[in-house]
This record gives C-alpha cells, structure tokens and sequence, in this order.
C-alpha cells in the first residue's frame, strides 16, 4: 500500500516569500520544488514541450545552442494573451505529469509532505486540482518592490509590470486554503508557516 502524502502548494507574487519558504522546507528535510525550474527542465531540446512550442512560436525563439530563449518567449506572450494562453496549453499538461511523477516519488520515500511553489498556482487549475492544499503569501507592494531590487536585475518600472499581470494572483481568496501575510521578519514568516503544517497535519 503507498503511503499518503499531503500535496501542498505555494502561491504568491513576485517577491511575496516564495522562495525563503522553500528555503525553510528544504532546511526541514520537506521535498520541494520550484514549478519553473520544472518548466525548465520540460522545455529542454528533446522533450515533447520544447517541439511543440518550437512549431508554434517559429525558429526566432532559439538560442544559438537550439535551446529555448525564455526570455524572448516572455516578451512575446507577456501582452498578448492568446499566444500567453496557447503557451500555458502547452507547458500546463506536461508540467502536471511532471508533479504527479515526483509525488509518486516521494510518496515511495515515506515522506509526510510535498510542497510545489509556483505564482499561477491556485484551486482552479489543473495542479491546483491535484493538490490537497494551497497557500498563498502575501505582502504589501512597496515591500515587494524592495525586495526585488535588492535581489534581481530589475527596474522599478520592470517590477510594477509584473506586479500588474500578476494582479489576479491575490484577488480571490477561496482560492487559496490559507494565507500568510509576509510584511515583516523572515522568523514570523516561518512561525506561520509552521503553525500551518501543524494543522494540516492533524
């Protein structure tokens, strides 16, 4: 008989403590993973994405290795949502595989938890379906602004037009099971997170 393990996700904006709860998780010994790493690993040349987005979007998108330039597929799915909507078509089905086989995994190891940490994770979707519980963080913009500039190469200008596509990410919070509202130190962010997995584990 397989052992259960509780499928969580981790939501949030650009910025919003995504990463630092990962961080918390792996010190943990929790299996976690980044849903765009995977998204990288399922674009690479030879996989059935990275043929399917090729034929769509044209040789223009290449590097000169023949990878995939995500940064230029950005740039052209970033304002236009049909090309955006064709591109999650693509990607979406093969990334669920993708979770659905590390879960298998992991669930083989015994483990208790799996967390998954993407922006676009949310009940509606088809991984946010899979998954038995979501978490959404939270923090104010002018916090999110400050610390993006202290961590990536952005503008402010760059940072405010993610923040605005992603605007949809926190408007609902059925949603979301919980929510965590990140706007101070990194150890109260943790003290939440914790207090979460007790109850969920429960």
């Amino acid at each position: 008989m397989k052992n259960k393990i509780i499928k969580i996700g981790i939501s949030g904006k650009i910025g919003s403590g995504k990463s630092a709860v990962l961080e918390l998780l792996k010190m943990k010994n929790i299996p976690c993973y980044n849903l765009d790493l995977e998204s990288r690993k399922i674009m690479k040349p030879g996989m059935v994405c990275y043929e399917k987005i090729l034929f769509t979007f044209g040789k223009e998108i290449l590097n000169k290795n023949k990878s995939l330039n995500r940064r230029k597929i950005g740039e052209i799915v970033f304002n236009d949502k049909r090309k955006r909507d064709k591109l999650n078509s693509i990607v979406h089905p093969e990334l669920l595989k993708r979770v659905k086989e590390l879960t298998v995994k992991n669930a083989d190891k015994k483990k208790e938890f799996i967390f998954f940490e993407g922006a676009l994770i949310k009940k509606t979707t088809k991984i946010g379906k899979f998954l038995d519980k979501i978490i959404l963080i939270k923090s104010f913009q002018r916090i999110i602004i400050e610390r993006v500039l202290a961590r990536d190469n952005k503008t402010k200008d760059e940072i405010k037009k993610i923040l605005a596509a992603q605007k949809g990410i926190t408007q609902n919070k059925n949603d979301y099971d919980f929510v965590i509202n990140n706007n101070s130190k990194i150890c109260h962010l943790f003290q939440k997170l914790n207090s979460i997995l007790e109850k969920i584990s429960h």
